[in-house]
C-alpha cells in the first residue's frame, strides 16, 4: 500500500551579517526573537496557515534546540534565541477527519504527516523571520531499517569490516527485492561555502562540467559514488511482509578469527563488540570486479560462497573507475543512502563534482539519480555537532538526519517500531530520520523496541 506525506519546503531569505549582528561585542551574545511562518503549498492547499505545527530550531554548533508550536495564524514565535546558525525542522499530523475539515476532501490514509527542513539558517538581529511552505511527497513500502556504519573497536572488534545495511518490507504484501538498487551518495563533508556550493555548503551540481539541468540539478536529483544492485530474474528474492534482507559489506562471522586475502590471520579480542554476518542475504564482493580491472583483491574483501554477491551496478564512469576497494561506509556518519529501482542505469548521466575545473584521468564521476525513482533515503550525520555536514537529500526524502554517538562504538541506527498488527511490526516512516530512528548496538534483523 502506498501512502503520501506532505513536506515542508523552505524558502528562506538570507542576508549578510556584520560584527554587530550577533550582539554587542562588549556584552556578549544578545538573544533575539525569531518567528517561522508555516503555510501549506499555495498551489495544492491554497496557502492556508498551519495551526499547531511543531517547529524545532537546532544550533549547528552546540546542538541546543528550541521547540515551539505555531498558532492559528501559522506563526511559531521563538523568544530569546541565541544568535547563530540553525537547522529548522517542522512537523504536523492531521487525522483523516481533520484533513477533510481543513481541505474539503478525504485523504488516502488515516493520517497525513506534514514535515520539512531548512539548513544553515542564520539567526541574528537582522534576520528574525522566515516562511516555510508545505508540499506533498510519496513514501514507499520498502524502508531502510538499519544502517550499521560506526564499526566496532579497532583493536578488540572488527573495525569497519562488520558494516551492513538492512532493508525491511513495511507493507502487508510480498515485495520482490530483485533489481533493487542501493546508492551510496556523494556530497560535501563540511558547511564551508565556495563559488561551487549552495548557501548550505552543499555542492551546487548545476555548476558541474557538462550539466545542463540548471537549478533542478540540485532539487530533482541526488548523486552517488557507488550503486549496488540485488540480482535476480524478478521473482527470485521475495521479502515477506514484516521481513527484511541484510546486505553485508563482508558476509562472514566477524566474531570468529579469520585469515584475510593476504594470508594474514586476524583475531577478535572481544566478540561481543561485533556481529555474525555469515547468514546475511547478500554481501558486497568486489574481488571479480577489481581483477577485471587488473587490480588486486582487497585484503579484507573476503568472499563467502554461501552468501549471494550483490551486483556492482556503478563504481564510476567506464575508464574512470573509483579506486575504493570495497563498500566502506564512513564511520563518522558522513554518508547518505537511498534505495531505488532503475530500469537501465546505463541511461543515467554522470558528472564530476562541481569543484572540478577540468577533466583528468583521475577525475571521479558520480551517477545522477532522479528523486522520483527513490523509494527511501536516510541522511546520516557526524556525531559532533560542530563537525556536521550539509544534507545530501531533499527534505521530501529525509527532513533531518540521524547519527551514532561515536565511531567504532558498535552502534547502528535503527528505525523505530510504530505499531504491531497481527504480529507484524510496522516501522516508523515519516521521512524524518530524527523522528524515525534511534541508535543501539548493531544487531542484524533486530528491532529497536
Amino acid at each position: 500500500m502506498k501512502k503520501f506525506l506532505v513536506l515542508l519546503s523552505a524558502a528562506l531569505a538570507f542576508t549578510s551579517c556584520s560584527d554587530d549582528d550577533f550582539g554587542n561585542a562588549n556584552n556578549g551574545l544578545q538573544p533575539v526573537n525569531f518567528s517561522v511562518n508555516l503555510k501549506y503549498d499555495p498551489i495544492t492547499f491554497n496557502g492556508q496557515s498551519v495551526n499547531g505545527g511543531s517547529v524545532i530550531l537546532t544550533n549547528t554548533n552546540t546542538g541546543d534546540t528550541y521547540t515551539i508550536e505555531s498558532g492559528t495564524n501559522g506563526i511559531a514565535n521563538f523568544p530569546a534565541v541565541i544568535p547563530g546558525t540553525y537547522n529548522i525542522t517542522a512537523t504536523k499530523t492531521l487525522t483523516s477527519t481533520e484533513f477533510n475539515t481543513q481541505f474539503g476532501y478525504t485523504p488516502e490514509t488515516q493520517t497525513v504527516l506534514f514535515n520539512g527542513a531548512q539548513e544553515q539558517v542564520i539567526i541574528n538581529a537582522n534576520v528574525n523571520a522566515t516562511e516555510l511552505k508545505l508540499k506533498t511527497v510519496r513514501i514507499g513500502d520498502l524502508v531502510i531499517k538499519q544502517i550499521s556504519y560506526a564499526g566496532s573497536h579497532a583493536q578488540q572488534g572488527a573495525v569497519f569490516r562488520d558494516q551492513f545495511i538492512e532493508i525491511y518490507n513495511n507493507s502487508n504484501e510480498t515485495i520482490y527485492a530483485d533489481g533493487l538498487c542501493i546508492g551510496q551518495l556523494y556530497g560535501k563533508t563540511s558547511t564551508t561555502t565556495a563559488a561551487y556550493t549552495l548557501a548550505s555548503g552543499q555542492f551546487d551540481w548545476s555548476k558541474s562540467i557538462g550539466m545542463t539541468a540548471g537549478s533542478s540539478a540540485n532539487t530533482d536529483y541526488v548523486y552517488a559514488d557507488y550503486v549496488i544492485r540485488i540480482p535476480g530474474s524478478g521473482t527470485t528474492y521475495p521479502i515477506l511482509p514484516g521481513e527484511s534482507i541484510v546486505i553485508a559489506q563482508t558476509g562472514i562471522n566477524h566474531k570468529a578469527p579469520l585469515v584475510d586475502n593476504s594470508g594474514e590471520p586476524l583475531s577478535v579480542q572481544n566478540p561481543e563488540l561485533t556481529v555474525d554476518l555469515s547468514t546475511a542475504d547478500f554481501e558486497v564482493y568486489l574481488g571479480d570486479y577489481r581483477l577485471a580491472l587488473g587490480e588486486d583483491v582487497y585484503r579484507f574483501d573476503i568472499q563467502n560462497p554461501a552468501v549471494t554477491d550483490m551486483e556492482i551496478a556503478y563504481w564510476g564512469r567506464q575508464g574512470y573507475s573509483s579506486p575504493n576497494k570495497d563498500l566502506i561506509i564512513d564511520n563518522l556518519g558522513r554518508d547518505s543512502f537511498v534505495i531505488f529501482r532503475g530500469d537501465d542505469l546505463n541511461s543515467y548521466q554522470n558528472f564530476p563534482d562541481p569543484s572540478i575545473a577540468s577533466i583528468t584521468n583521475t577525475t571521479k564521476f558520480f551517477i545522477q539519480i532522479p528523486n522520483n525513482k527513490i523509494i527511501d533515503g536516510v541522511d546520516l550525520q557526524h556525531y559532533n555537532p560542530s563537525s556536521q555536514r550539509p544534507k545530501m537529500l531533499q527534505s521530501q526524502i529525509d527532513a533531518s538526519f540521524i547519527n551514532c554517538d561515536a565511531a567504532y562504538n558498535s552502534q547502528a541506527v535503527y528505525r523505530k517500531v510504530k505499531s504491531i498488527v497481527n504480529g507484524r511490526k510496522i516501522l516508523e516512516d515519516t521521512n524524518n530520520s530524527a523522528n524515525d530512528f534511534v541508535k543501539f548496538k548493531a544487531n542484524p534483523r533486530g528491532f529497536a523496541n
